[in-house]
């Protein structure tokens, strides 16, 4: 049954998540720093849009601050979402012209 927790293995705590609060938000951009305790991931939205005067700025909405062990296991597990979801559908093209040009 989907709702009946995992057990824990031997000598491990559950601990209870509780997303009721949780907000999901868009990002299509990411700048990174930190510092010797933290990694800082500012997030946002560039809309890619060209003015008149130049490109549309990006706007920053959220920054997540987190340990380098919080920041590796993120790492980690990014790596592995994005491998299996090359193997299902194929290599993600992160270069624009590259992927403009797989279209045609």
């Amino acid at each position: 049954m989907p709702d009946e927790p995992t057990p824990a293995q031997p000598g491990q705590i559950q601990v209870a998540i509780d997303d009721a609060e949780m907000a999901s938000v868009y990002v299509n951009f990411f700048r990174v720093t930190g510092n010797p305790d933290e990694v800082l991931l500012d997030l946002g939205m560039y809309s890619q849009v060209m003015g008149p005067t130049g490109p549309e700025p990006i706007e920053l909405s959220h920054r997540l601050v987190m340990n380098f062990v919080t920041a590796k296991k993120l790492a980690e597990v990014l790596r592995v979402v994005v491998a299996r979801h090359e193997q299902a559908f194929g290599v993600i093209e992160v270069d624009p012209n590259r992927r403009l040009r797989g279209q045609r």
